[in-house]
């Protein structure tokens, strides 16, 4: 799992306007832009500024496809499936050949949704905690400015089911969920034959089980979000030597809360993730693989066709220099400064602003991406595009 955690996701929410058609929709984006990035901070040491021309910095750039079917009695089949595009360069699909489709499935599911029972989806999906990080901070993810690229998110989960309750009491909602493996394709293993020796990696042996709990409230202006989520391994302490991961339990538990005044719109999240070293029991002579807390708080002012934004947050280690393991990551704060102009509903220009500032250990470094990690290159950058939603 390293320093990254799946929460596991639920497309099917943002997929509701869809439910009353009766035919196919087609949608997407396309994005793309100037970057620029450089600087020195903590273990950050750049040589020069970096600059390029890229696709999708604002969010990723997609073409989707998503429906229903009135099934009667208040029940509906509903299915998506959504693509990731690149816009600055060609993908090589095959030997020979080359396009503009990525080899990302984005996410893509089917389910079966009812008003009365809620909502029950399989396939790869959204993670949960990336859709909070991401509907919290007020870069939504992406430019230079975001601030969830510094979490290490893994931002969708294979094999996975999850339900979604209906509204009640209000607005509260409930999600439950589960992947057989958030790092992909459940492992095969080996096989022999009979009278031989086995051998071989045993099946299922470096699965990641992900269990999801999580709530939202959302009343006006009001918006809450509480998440709780467990990975651990098929197998308990496989080793990375063994076709393992390396890593025992990951528990991560999330917060975030809004509200609307009209002129500002405030944000506020506090995260909270722990990974235990598989293999070992957890004593105070055996270092967490990741042991670290992050918050931030973001706002974004509406003002005619503009939208201002500002994030401003931390991430801080947890372990100690007496704890036996893998060197301390460090401290870490970043924020961000950006503007949106809506030359139309679906058509925006952005210009955005990031800085990182590590402590003496860290080196968190500067990316679009929210998915990132703090992964990336130099320490402070800004980046200007165009968006077209269709």
């Amino acid at each position: 799992m390293q320093k990254k955690l799946i929460a596991l996701a639920i497309a099917a929410i943002s997929a509701a306007p869809a439910f009353a058609q009766s035919n196919v929709t087609i949608y997407g984006r396309v994005d793309y832009g100037y970057l620029s990035r450089g600087g020195d901070s903590g273990g950050i040491n750049t040589r020069g500024t970096k600059t390029e021309m890229a696709g999708g910095m604002q969010a990723g750039s997609r073409i989707g496809f998503k429906g229903s079917e009135d099934l009667g009695n208040g029940l509906k089949a509903i299915f998506e499936v959504e693509q990731g595009l690149t816009t600055d360069a060609t993908n090589s699909a095959a030997a020979g050949t080359a396009g503009v489709f990525s080899s990302l499935n984005r996410h893509s599911y089917v389910g079966l949704a009812s008003d009365k029972y809620g909502t029950f989806v399989g396939g790869r999906l959204d993670g949960v905690r990336y859709g909070i990080f991401n509907g919290y901070d007020a870069f939504a993810g992406g430019s230079a400015g975001n601030f969830t690229q510094m979490t290490g998110q893994v931002d969708r989960a294979d094999n996975a089911i999850a339900w979604i309750s209906p509204k009640f009491g209000g607005g509260f909602t409930v999600v439950l969920a589960h992947s057989r493996d958030v790092g992909g394709q459940e492992v095969a293993g080996s096989q022999s034959t009979v009278g031989a020796v086995p051998g071989g990696v045993k099946a299922n042996t470096s699965d990641g089980l992900l269990y999801t709990i999580a709530g939202k409230y959302a009343n006006g202006p009001i918006s809450l979000d509480l998440d709780y989520e467990t990975v651990r391994p098929e197998h308990k302490g496989a080793l990375a030597a063994n076709g393992g991961t390396g890593a025992g339990t990951t528990v991560v538990w999330t917060i975030a809360g809004s509200y609307d005044f009209g002129m500002v719109k405030v944000r506020a999240l506090y995260d909270h993730h722990d990974t235990d070293a598989a293999g070992f029991a957890k004593t105070a002579l055996v270092r967490n693989l990741v042991d670290y807390d992050d918050w931030f708080i973001s706002a974004s002012v509406p003002y005619g066709n503009f939208l201002f934004k500002a994030t401003y947050g931390a991430i801080n280690d947890d372990r100690n220099a007496t704890e036996r393991g893998v060197a301390l990551q460090g401290d870490a704060t970043k924020w961000g400064l950006g503007m949106n102009y809506s030359l139309s509903k679906r058509t925006n220009v952005y210009l955005d602003y990031g800085q990182i500032n590590n402590d003496r250990t860290a080196n968190y470094a500067l990316s679009t991406a929210a998915n990132a990690g703090g992964v990336g290159y130099g320490t402070s950058g800004w980046n200007l595009g165009l968006a077209h939603n269709f």
